[in-house]
């Protein structure tokens, strides 16, 4: 799949539409963010998944650790970096619940059973 298919299957799952993180691979977890505007020359791309933790740092910067004990001081305020990882961790949860239902409902349907919508159930209780 393309850039520009990833940023729309992000926009269809969250609505975002600016600075939108990415699912690269959701089975191995590997979601990416932008730092700035992906237009930006000074973007830098983040692995969500490879951060061990972030903190303030001088002049409106951040510094973030990640897994492999690198830091790096990155030239985006912590507010913003915080709301990017925010937002890819909601990219995740969606995506995530949305492939368990969909694997759920092909093992009921695999299984013979008939997923029930809440007026047949409503029946068969009855």
């Amino acid at each position: 799949m393309s850039y520009e298919g990833r940023k729309e299957g992000t926009r269809q799952l969250t609505g975002f539409t600016h600075k939108a993180p990415i699912t690269i691979d959701p089975t191995n977890f590997i979601y990416f963010f932008p730092t700035a505007s992906p237009s930006n020359p000074e973007c830098m791309w983040i692995a969500l998944d490879h951060i061990n933790y972030f903190k303030r740092a001088e002049n409106a910067q951040t510094q973030v650790v990640f897994k492999n004990k690198q830091s790096f001081i990155i030239p985006v305020s912590y507010t913003t970096l915080n709301n990017q990882v925010l937002r890819t961790a909601l990219l995740k949860t969606t995506l995530t619940k949305r492939i368990e239902d969909s694997e759920r409902k092909s093992l009921y349907y695999a299984n013979g059973s008939k997923i029930m919508n809440a007026s047949e159930r409503k029946g068969a209780y009855q």
